[in-house]
């Protein structure tokens, strides 16, 4: 039972992150073209889905320990394995990152690096192709 309730959340969380994640960067990508700047409401939205994604990143990392310890004992999968877990480091830093420096402008009540936020989005998305191809290459 253990099992199915990691498995679901792992699950859930993949798509939560994804979700914030993915939205976060359409919004935004379309008031930067436009050459504007979001307004304070839907700024706050930006922290509030950054934060909806640090914490399923969190629950995935976590649900992912518990299960390769429960059904494969442990993380000696190979090499794959490692370069998923090196995925899935990067984006845990990126969505912290980004967490930190968005809270950081909300308390300075300053418009967020948009340079700083390219350079995550861009390590976020390395990871997220390292965990995925990591991940079909130590599961098939």
């Amino acid at each position: 039972m253990i099992v199915f309730v990691c498995k679901f959340l792992h699950l859930i969380s993949l798509f939560i992150a994804g979700g914030g994640g993915i939205g976060n960067a359409v919004i935004q990508s379309i008031y930067k073209k436009e050459g504007k700047i979001p307004e304070p409401h839907l700024a706050k939205s930006f922290r509030i889905l950054a934060f909806i994604s640090l914490i399923a990143v969190i629950t995935m990392w976590v649900t992912g320990v518990v299960l390769a310890i429960l059904i494969y004992g442990g993380f000696d999968l190979g090499w794959y394995f490692h370069i998923k877990l090196i995925g899935a480091t990067l984006i845990l830093l990126s969505v912290l990152y980004v967490n930190l420096h968005l809270k950081k402008c909300s308390q300075n009540q300053i418009p967020p690096n948009q340079q700083l936020m390219k350079y995550s989005a861009s390590i976020a998305r390395l990871g997220l192709i390292l965990a995925i191809a990591g991940a079909i290459w130590t599961f098939v």
